[in-house]
């Protein structure tokens, strides 16, 4: 998401969020770090119960669907 719209749609990507209040940080690579603020930043992610971020989790239909609807509205 944060290629396409930065590289596709050539628009300036927000400001990143602080990815300390996730108690799962460490467990986001380094490539994708950038990538994660942004997608906290503009409402893609929101984080689970607990803090955790599960950046190695799998997304569910659902999940995905906010995504694409987020996108949709924003972009």
């Amino acid at each position: 998401l944060y290629r396409y719209v930065t590289e596709y749609l050539e628009q300036e990507p927000a400001t990143g969020a602080d990815l300390s209040i996730y108690t799962d940080r460490e467990a986001i690579s380094k490539f994708a770090r950038t990538a994660v603020a942004w997608a906290t930043a503009e409402g893609f992610l929101q984080g689970f119960p607990g803090g955790s971020l599960q950046p190695r989790g799998t997304l569910t239909r659902a999940q995905m669907a906010k995504l694409l609807t987020i996108l949709d509205q924003k972009f």
